[in-house]
């Protein structure tokens, strides 16, 4: 009988069919990373995939669904399938290094209050992506919703800043910051990318799959949060890089362009209705009504920006109410 994998890399595909081959390029070229199954859900692609990836790739298990389920969805489609010591969570428009699955693994073996961890995601021109983040609140929104990161455009710029603003906001903001500090020493933080994920099977038999009322965004976050309430750590492994060529698989018609815009929105609203309480959550409301509503006549993006503060003017409350 032949022994568990080492680590189950799930990835979830929707029409990006390069950037996917491209993933499973990098993931079958990394070193040292023990045995690996690696299991692609798919949701119900319409360019190919499947033709592609099982010619191409014949040794991954390929998962079909009838229709898109949404990334949480099909995410735990995957987990429930995965039978690896570790659990990956890996988007379709990443390439991890050579390295990076033997690190990441090995984080977790010699860290075991480690429930979750995440590395350092960069741009395809190798800039520092946000990684890891605080959980959000109403000043974090506050900042989010009226173009507080404008003020500090480039990399550069908040890597300079992140000491002062770490010291006088402290975890607030300072988390979202230390992305930017240059610091390769890994640190707990609140929560890593969803993009590059790993979970052990223990924590995961704890926990649990993601919640899938969040059909996209938020539902890394909100996994986080009950990784961590069950007594777990996340940490941020800043060593380690995994290229994320975000907006490469999101070459959207209008339409489904606008309906991303208003998912992400829908989904912060959500996050707040389940974690932050009524009060909370009714001056998420607000914000948003106020933030979209100042955008909203001087913007190509009216209608996306109408649907939202329609979303929060008519949003029921919080979850469980």
């Amino acid at each position: 009988m032949s022994s568990k994998p080492d680590i189950s890399v799930v990835i979830v595909s929707y029409n990006t069919r390069e950037l996917l081959l491209s993933c499973l390029q990098s993931v079958s070229a990394s070193r040292e990373a023990g045995t690996v199954e690696v299991i692609v859900v798919d949701n119900a692609s319409t360019d190919g995939t499947h033709e592609a990836v099982t010619r191409q790739w014949p040794a991954v298990r390929w998962i079909e669904n009838a229709e898109n389920i949404g990334f949480a969805g099909a995410t735990n489609v995957g987990l429930a399938a995965s039978s690896g010591q570790y659990r990956l969570l890996l988007n379709s428009d990443t390439e991890v290094r050579p390295d990076c699955l033997n690190l990441l693994r090995k984080f977790m073996e010699t860290h075991p209050a480690a429930g979750a961890i995440g590395p350092r995601l960069v741009y395809s021109d190798g800039r520092t992506q946000p990684s890891a983040d605080s959980f959000p609140n109403l000043f974090t929104e506050f900042l989010h919703l009226f173009g507080f990161k404008r003020l500090l455009p480039g990399e550069t710029a908040r890597r300079l800043a992140a000491p002062v603003l770490t010291k006088v906001s402290g975890k607030t903001v300072g988390t979202y910051f230390q992305t930017y500090t240059g610091s390769l020493e890994p640190r707990e933080v609140d929560c890593v990318s969803g993009a590059c994920l790993l979970i052990s099977a223990d924590v995961y038999d704890v926990v649990g799959g993601l919640d899938t009322s969040f059909f996209m965004y938020m539902e890394d976050m909100d996994w986080c949060v009950r990784i961590k309430a069950a007594g777990f750590g996340v940490y941020y492994v800043p060593e380690v890089e995994v290229v994320h060529h975000v907006g490469a698989s999101g070459a959207y018609d209008a339409a489904t362009a606008e309906r991303v815009l208003v998912t992400r929105y829908q989904s912060r609203l959500q996050f707040f209705a389940k974690h932050r309480g009524r009060g909370a959550y009714f001056l998420e409301r607000v914000m948003l009504v106020k933030a979209f509503s100042l955008r909203w006549p001087f913007s190509r993006r009216r209608r996306a920006y109408g649907k939202i503060v329609r979303l929060a003017l008519g949003a029921k409350g919080p979850v469980g109410a």
